[in-house]
């Protein structure tokens, strides 16, 4: 976050686009203070980029596992109004973790992160060496698979209990194969699984 100071808001915003290198379209900032008075005018707001929140994510990321010892490199890049970071790491595995858990609790350490600084949430998506996106074809393949059983046998297919955002590529993957399939998702926390169901 960066704070600009000028005689009114207009001008603030006009020269924090000026020095950040973006239009106002661009620009997401709060008036914190506006005063005027019959001898003075100023104006202070307070504004981020998405570049600076990508910047903000690469370097929390990079010291954060940096600190556990591990050398890192990230890359960042926002897509359909979500940001993602891809991490490489010297151990992928260990901060993987089974099943992906430790990779999900950084996530939603670095999520929380960006939230507190930027006071806004966004939708923020790690990954590491590739984990999630080798993850999700495997998940969209077993539900093409279940899904034509389905179709075939008109009996409902339960799921073992996955995390949200596989939960998602199922429902996705589903949607895709026509009218007479759906999805349900049942349960709580962790126990929370999906339901593959024939429709007439």
């Amino acid at each position: 976050m960066k704070r600009y100071t000028a005689r009114t808001v207009q001008d603030a915003v006009n020269t924090a686009c000026q020095e950040l290198g973006v239009t106002i379209d661009e620009l997401n900032y709060e008036v914190i203070s506006e005063t005027k008075t019959l001898f003075t005018k100023k104006a202070e707001i307070e504004c981020y980029t998405i570049p600076m929140i990508q910047e903000y994510i690469e370097s929390y990321i990079r010291r954060f596992i940096g600190n556990m010892g591990f050398e890192v490199e990230t890359v960042s890049y926002l897509q359909d109004g979500r940001i993602y970071c891809n991490i490489n790491t010297s151990n992928n595995s260990i901060l993987i973790g089974k099943a992906g858990v430790i990779l999900r609790a950084i996530n939603f350490i670095v999520k929380n992160a960006v939230s507190n600084t930027f006071k806004k949430r966004f939708e923020i998506s790690l990954d590491i060496n590739g984990y999630k996106e080798n993850r999700y074809r495997k998940v969209s393949a077993m539900a093409k698979r279940l899904g034509k059983q389905v179709l075939r046998t008109k009996i409902d297919v339960k799921l073992d209990p996955l995390p949200a955002d596989e939960r998602k590529v199922i429902h996705q993957t589903i949607s895709e194969m026509g009218p007479h399939l759906k999805t349900e998702s049942q349960g709580e926390g962790k126990g929370r699984f999906t339901t593959i169901s024939y429709v007439d």
